[in-house]
């Protein structure tokens, strides 16, 4: 949410500042900062052009490089990654007009913008909408309690009329060029937040488990063919855990996602101790491993679930339900999901975002922003999947796969 409101003296705006409106805005109601997708800085006399700024980056670099009409815009904030600071903002004090910025220290000239608000108001209107949302408050009141895919449906289309209701304007935007011209109707910052933030309304509260998927979730995204459900007397005594043999045997998992997959004929529910020894004496398997012998603590109450990228097996305990990954050779596990249920969310909201990125091209210009998104969705109904991690070997599957841009994770 919102902290700090930011406001500048008539007197101590930037000369560059020219624009009444802006002006206004600032001297009176002022940049509310402390929101967690940005983060502002006041817009008083030091305040730095991009020309300026530069030179703060890196000492030897040449500002003279710089596009003409980036150079003499203003940086008042940034965009924030993971809650450090990113992409700068910035501020055309003649139109009012904002921008998100790629600065390039080394090569200046390659300097880009991207259209964030048609001015600081509309910003301010953009990041209050947002928090309404994420506190389901003000506009998205309405909300709270609501699940479903028709709820998901209208909390997107609302958020989304938000920045299509604006008055971009269509000229004023620099090397971005008239709004006429762009490839969809508002930025990709904001769509990706109008289409991947609501997913977290598609489930209700489980009954012993975090999520109760809508009936056919799975199937309609995976297809019924390539959904898993384990029969009741194929599910082992030590999966003790009732509410995930419900989970099991009514609602599955998809066979094979993006990042996830199941071997239902040979590993599926093998005690981790059994899984261990199976594979050792695969030669297809000797790259996995170490010579350790080692078990994570209680392993035979560790069941394989299945499998991630990277060479991890994903694993259930049977007594609580939780989810953990574990290397081959691994000593010890990590949480990777709360439950089964906010593991078939993950793979469900994954899959969901590779369908939208056909359209969108989200990850052209955004892509650790977008990350930032699946996480923040991710996290809202999962307390465990997104946890900052405690130590080295802490690593947080999901967070760490889907900033993995080398990858191409989303």
């Amino acid at each position: 949410m919102a902290g700090t409101i930011i406001t500048v003296p008539e007197g101590a705006l930037h000369p560059a500042i020219t624009h009444e409106a802006t002006r206004r805005w600032l001297a009176g109601s002022g940049l509310q900062d402390g929101h967690s997708l940005m983060r502002f800085s006041p817009a008083e006399a030091p305040t730095p052009t991009v020309r300026r700024y530069l030179l703060t980056k890196a000492a030897n670099a040449d500002p003279d490089r710089l596009d003409a009409y980036i150079a003499d815009l203003l940086v008042v904030g940034h965009l924030l990654i993971d809650g450090y600071e990113a992409d700068e903002v910035v501020l055309d004090g003649t139109t009012g007009r904002v921008f998100s910025m790629w600065l390039y220290e080394e090569s200046p000239q390659n300097a880009e913008l991207f259209p964030l608000a048609p001015s600081l108001e509309a910003l301010t209107r953009f990041l209050t909408a947002m928090d309404e949302f994420c506190g389901l408050c003000g506009r998205f009141a309405g909300f709270a309690g609501r699940t479903g895919a028709h709820a998901v449906a209208e909390a997107s289309a609302l958020l989304m009329s938000v920045f299509t209701e604006e008055e971009w304007g269509d000229a004023g935007w620099g090397s971005a060029g008239p709004c006429t011209d762009w490839d969809h109707e508002i930025p990709a910052f904001w769509r990706m937040a109008a289409l991947i933030r609501p997913m977290a309304l598609i489930a209700g509260p489980g009954k012993g488990l975090r999520l109760d998927l809508p009936k056919g979730l799975l199937d309609e995204e995976f297809g019924a063919d390539e959904v898993v459900r384990v029969a009741p007397s194929r599910l082992p005594a030590a999966l003790e855990h009732e509410p995930t043999r419900r989970f099991l045997t009514e609602v599955g998992l998809p066979q094979e996602a993006l990042m996830f997959w199941m071997d239902e004929e040979e590993t599926l529910l093998l005690p981790l101790p059994e899984d261990r020894e199976r594979s050792k004496q695969n030669p297809d398997h000797d790259h996995l491993w170490n010579g350790t012998d080692e078990l994570p603590p209680e392993a035979e109450h560790l069941l394989v679930l299945g499998g991630l990228m990277h060479d991890f097996t994903v694993l259930i305990d049977g007594r609580t339900g939780a989810v953990h990954y574990a290397e081959y050779d691994a000593d010890r596990v990590v949480p990777v999901n709360a439950d089964i249920s906010t593991l078939a969310f993950t793979v469900w909201m994954h899959s969901r975002q590779q369908d939208l990125e056909e359209e969108h091209d989200f990850t052209d210009d955004f892509y650790h922003q977008l990350a930032d998104t699946m996480i923040a969705t991710l996290a809202s109904v999962d307390p465990v999947a997104c946890l900052p991690a405690t130590d080295p070997d802490d690593y947080r599957y999901w967070p760490e796969v889907f900033h993995d841009e080398a990858g191409g994770v989303l």
